[in-house]
C-alpha cells in the first residue's frame, strides 16, 4: 500500500533525523523561502518551486524533480502542498504533504535533558531556535523564558511532580510571544522581570533586582544584570555552575542591541556586561541560552550549550576589549530588523492582544535575537 498522503510533523521530524528525507518541494514564494525554510542536521536536497508558478504548469517542472526518490511537499498551511502531492502521485512520483505545512513545523518542540544532578531541561521551538528551561529541585521548579505553548512544560512539571515556584523572562522577548505570565497565573506563582525592560507595562510583576537571590527545592539561583541586549536583560546564575543567559551570550554569537531604536547606547551596555559583569565568573560555568541562531547549534544530546571559557575564546565580541572597536563591529553586523518584532514587544508588554491568528504570523519564521555569528 502506498504511504498516506499526508505525513504529520512529528514523523517528518523523525525521518529528518534519520536522513530518510531526500528531497523537499517547497511551494511557498521565493522571498518566504529565501527568509525561512525547513532545516535539518543531515543534508537535504530542496527545490523552491512557487504555487503560483507550478499549478496548471506541472509538466514544465517535472524534469527537475526526482522519480526514484520520496518528495515531501510543503506550503504555508498545508492545502496547496497536498493538492500536488496528488497531482504527483497520479503522474507516477513518489510524493507526501507535510501536514499542516509550515504552520505545523513552526510550533514543533523537542525537550532535551541535561546529564546530571541537576534536573535541567531544554524545551526547543525546532523552526525558531526559541528555547525554555525548566529546573527541578526536589518537589520544587522554576521556569526561565516561557514561550507561549506550554504544554511541553506543563508535561514536565507534571511527571516529576513538581510545584511552580517562579517564572522568569531575562529579558522582554521580541521575536517570539512569551508564555511566562500566562504560566505563573495559572501556577498561582511570581513572574518576574527586570523593570528596566517594562516600563509602562500593562499587568503587575515582580521585580528582579541584581543580586538578589531565589531558593527553590535544594538549588539557588542567583540574579546578574546583565544589559545590553535589552536595557533589563538578566541572566541566572544556577548553583554557581549554570548560567541562563537569555539573549546576552549565545553560542555562536551575542543579543543583538538594536531592537529598542537605541544601538549605541544598548552596545555599549553589552560592553560593560562582556567585559565587566560576567568577567568575574569562572571559565567552566556552563551557558544555557535562550535562543539559537540554527538547529546546528544543538549537540547530539539535543541541548544548545557552551562554557563561558569556550566563549571567550570563540565570540570575537569577548576578544573586542576597545569599547569604540566594540560598538563598531556591533553595527557592522547587525541582521535585518523585523517591523514585527516591535508589535510583539506590545504584546509582550501587554499592550496588544492579537487574536490567535494574527499571533502565529507574528511568530513565523526564525528568530533574529542576535548578530551575524562566528564563521
Amino acid at each position: 500500500m502506498p504511504e498516506p498522503l499526508d505525513i504529520p510533523v512529528g514523523e517528518f521530524k523523525r525521518k529528518l533525523d534519520r536522513g530518510e528525507v531526500a528531497f523537499i518541494l517547497d511551494l511557498r514564494l521565493e522571498e518566504e523561502f529565501a527568509a525561512w525554510r525547513i532545516e535539518g542536521r543531515l543534508p537535504v536536497e530542496m527545490l523552491n518551486i512557487p504555487q503560483l508558478d507550478f499549478v496548471g504548469d506541472e509538466e514544465k517542472f517535472l524534469p527537475r524533480l526526482p522519480r526514484d526518490r520520496e518528495i515531501i511537499l510543503v506550503c504555508a498551511h498545508g492545502g496547496a502542498s497536498k493538492y500536488e502531492a496528488e497531482q504527483l502521485r497520479a503522474k507516477g512520483f513518489m510524493a507526501r504533504s507535510l501536514a499542516g505545512g509550515m504552520d505545523a513545523w513552526s510550533v514543533l518542540y523537542e525537550t532535551s535533558r541535561l546529564e546530571g544532578e541537576s534536573l535541567i531541561y531544554q524545551v526547543y521551538r525546532i523552526a525558531k531556535g526559541c528555547i525554555s528551561h525548566v529546573l527541578i529541585s526536589g518537589n520544587e521548579a522554576v521556569v526561565i523564558d516561557a514561550v507561549r505553548h506550554l504544554d511541553q512544560i506543563r508535561a514536565l512539571l507534571e511527571r516529576h511532580g513538581a510545584r511552580l515556584k517562579y517564572v522568569f523572562d531575562t529579558h522582554l522577548q521580541a521575536d517570539h510571544v512569551s508564555g511566562g505570565r500566562g504560566l505563573a497565573r495559572e501556577a498561582g506563582c511570581p513572574y518576574l522581570i527586570c523593570p528596566a525592560d517594562v516600563a509602562g507595562a500593562a499587568y503587575p510583576y515582580q521585580p528582579l533586582i541584581d543580586g538578589e537571590q531565589f531558593i527553590f527545592g535544594a538549588s539557588r539561583l542567583a540574579v546578574l544584570h546583565s544589559p545590553g541586549h535589552t536595557p533589563g536583560s538578566t541572566s541566572l546564575l544556577l548553583d554557581d555552575q549554570f548560567l541562563f543567559t537569555g539573549d546576552t551570550v549565545m553560542e555562536t554569537t551575542v543579543g543583538r542591541p538594536d531592537l529598542g531604536g537605541k544601538v549605541e547606547e544598548w552596545a555599549g551596555l553589552l560592553y560593560d556586561t562582556i567585559h565587566g559583569r560576567l568577567k568575574p565568573l569562572a571559565d567552566q560555568v556552563l551557558i544555557l541560552p535562550t535562543h539559537a541562531a540554527t538547529v546546528m547549534e544543538r549537540d547530539a544530546a539535543g541541548l544548545v550549550r557552551l562554557t563561558l571559557g569556550e566563549a571567550r575564546r570563540s565570540l570575537p565580541h569577548f576578544a573586542l576589549t576597545d569599547r569604540a572597536a566594540f560598538v563598531a563591529h556591533v553595527k557592522d553586523t547587525l541582521l535585518e530588523n523585523p517591523e514585527r518584532y516591535q508589535e510583539i514587544r506590545q504584546v509582550n508588554l501587554g499592550l496588544l492582544s492579537p487574536a490567535e491568528a494574527r499571533l502565529q504570523e507574528l511568530e513565523i519564521g526564525r528568530n533574529l535575537c542576535g548578530m551575524a555569528g562566528k564563521k
